[in-house]
């Protein structure tokens, strides 16, 4: 089957974000994305001879992926010394027992990008009562500080302080956006989400919800009660340099996990041609070939 049939029979569905956190930002049109399922099992990273990123699916589907290559300066890695804070510290809380030592605020910075547009994660409270967290993104001026932090979401709150629970940073692209991970603690028991900022629409998009919205295949196919929809149980990806986000999502709540590859709006949906077990067989025999009457042609002379 041609590469570009096979990728046609894939399910592609056109899905808006079903909830965005706007931070200060004016109303925007939901980002839209082509889903493609890569197959179950993982993926084959791999560089082509141009020196792009490539993802394999076990499907046999190669699409182009370049992840993003944050490379944080030395002096702000493992550090929170001149790192802006998103939170005061809660001097003022009950839990201090009247001692504002007891009280934290710190941050420190886990990726950057080439225009110093740089996330991390700050994390405040009373040490040994409460620990907060919120993952920020901030600008890199000229003078070398930073500019006022932007928060963009919260992790889990927990009580042992200083330790961060269910907030992360995946990657920072070069156009601003910043793939990571936080927490919903609408519930009793904290929800991990996959959330995606965009500098641009200065919003926030719960990719969770997003995923959790897609469409099987097979949806006709299901257990008798069981949701036709692919779950993100535990939110962990990848975003490369053009916004691409590659996860890893299962059909229903316990289900077959799969790689699914969303390419935003703008970008092709087509798999990268690659060429046929026939053809490079055909190539490998021409050079053989090629080889073997050339260390013949000086025999036949003599």
């Amino acid at each position: 089957m041609d590469v570009r049939d096979a990728a046609r029979s894939i399910r592609r569905l056109l899905l808006a974000a079903s909830l965005n956190l706007a931070v200060s930002a004016p109303a925007h049109a939901d980002p839209i994305y082509s889903a493609v399922d890569l197959g179950t099992g993982s993926v084959t990273s791999a560089v082509d001879s141009g020196g792009n990123g490539t993802v394999t699916g076990s499907n046999g589907l190669t699409y182009a992926f370049n992840p993003v290559q944050n490379a944080l300066p030395a002096q702000w890695s493992n550090t929170t010394q001149g790192v802006p804070t998103v939170e005061p510290a809660p001097i003022g809380s009950p839990d201090t027992y009247g001692n504002p030592n007891y009280a934290y605020s710190d941050s420190s910075l886990n990726f950057m990008n080439g225009q110093g547009l740089a996330a991390g994660v700050n994390l405040y409270g009373v040490d040994g009562h409460e620990g907060n967290s919120e993952a920020f993104l901030t600008q890199q001026q000229a003078n070398g500080s930073w500019g006022a932090p932007i928060p963009l979401w919260a992790g889990a709150q927990n009580f042992s302080g200083l330790i961060p629970f269910g907030i992360s940073i995946m990657g920072v692209t070069p156009s601003g956006q910043v793939l990571g991970t936080g927490a919903d603690n609408t519930t009793s028991v904290p929800l991990e989400k996959l959330y995606l900022y965009d500098s641009k629409t200065q919003a926030v998009t719960d990719m969770t919800s997003l995923i959790n919205s897609m469409k099987w295949t097979t949806s006709t196919q299901l257990p008798m009660g069981q949701s036709p929809n692919w779950f993100l149980s535990v939110p962990a990806g990848q975003i490369d340099d053009q916004g691409r986000i590659l996860v890893q999502a299962t059909e229903g709540y316990s289900g077959t996990p799969h790689e699914l590859l969303l390419i935003p709006q703008g970008l092709s949906s087509d798999p990268i041609a690659t060429p046929e077990p026939a053809t490079w067989a055909v190539f490998a025999t021409l050079i053989g070939g090629w080889l073997v009457h050339k260390r013949l042609r000086p025999r036949s002379r003599s």
